[in-house]
């Protein structure tokens, strides 16, 4: 029963800071939605259509509509590749559809993001406004323009793909020791979600693309709390570890 009462305080642990990122989040998200004329009179968003002008810099309005459709795609795949790797660890769903079919979809979308991820941002190579080579792509917060935002999002690919390669050495961590890699996905998301948020003000504003980037904030944070929390199952498993009479 100790069991059960550590594991029931990291339950309560976890649902207060997940609460507490929920009004965070829902703060910071009013605050731009209630003032949307905050921008009316700043200075052109750096590395903009806008910014390339004033600097007298040519712009790939070609490059950027590839750029932003593929940061789209990108983050739906993400969405759904946690989605997924969530429904792994649920059995009644494997009941329809069996794992390895699950497994094998979540390892192409989790591929498929980060195909779509690397395109978004070669794409910025071709923009002279934003003064990228490939030593500012590689390495986080080393560019010059967005320095911050930018740096979030290598950051939070380049550790996606650390996750990803992550599963050929499972075996030599030990499943344990893998899992608590593997559960930086979330991490990465966090940051990718926040290169998203601040890179462009368009996330900010009531529209189409804020509510996507919403919804697939609030569906990751779903996500993390089934696979945080522990269900009935797993804690009778600790209560009688022995399996003495308890039925799943």
């Amino acid at each position: 029963m100790a069991d059960v009462a550590v594991r029931t305080g990291r339950q309560r642990a976890v649902l207060g800071w997940a609460t507490l990122g929920v009004l965070l989040l829902t703060a910071v998200l009013c605050s731009f939605l209630l003032a949307p004329d905050a921008f009316a009179t700043a200075p052109p968003i750096p590395g903009s259509p806008l910014d390339a002008y004033d600097k007298r810099v040519p712009y790939d309005v070609g490059a950027h509509k590839i750029a932003r459709l593929a940061a789209l795609i990108a983050y739906v795949l993400m969405v759904a590749t946690v989605v997924l790797g969530v429904i792994l660890r649920l059995r009644f769903l494997q009941r329809a559809v069996n794992r390895a079919t699950f497994y094998g979809a979540h390892m192409t979308l989790a591929l498929s993001a980060m195909i779509f991820g690397g395109i978004h941002g070669l794409t910025f190579l071709y923009q002279p406004v934003w003064r990228i080579g490939w030593t500012r792509l590689a390495l986080p917060f080393t560019g010059g323009v967005q320095r911050i935002p930018v740096g979030l999002g290598i950051l939070g690919t380049e550790l996606a793909v650390a996750v990803a390669c992550s599963v050929w050495l499972q075996r030599r961590l030990g499943y344990h020791r893998w899992l608590r890699v593997h559960q930086l996905a979330y991490v990465s998301f966090a940051l990718i979600w926040l290169h998203i948020f601040l890179v462009h003000p368009e996330p900010r504003h009531l529209n189409l693309v804020s509510v996507g980037v919403a919804t697939g904030a609030g569906t990751i944070l779903l996500a993390f709390l089934i696979r945080a929390l522990p269900s009935r199952s797993r804690l009778r498993r600790r209560a009688f570890p022995g399996g003495t009479g308890v039925v799943e």
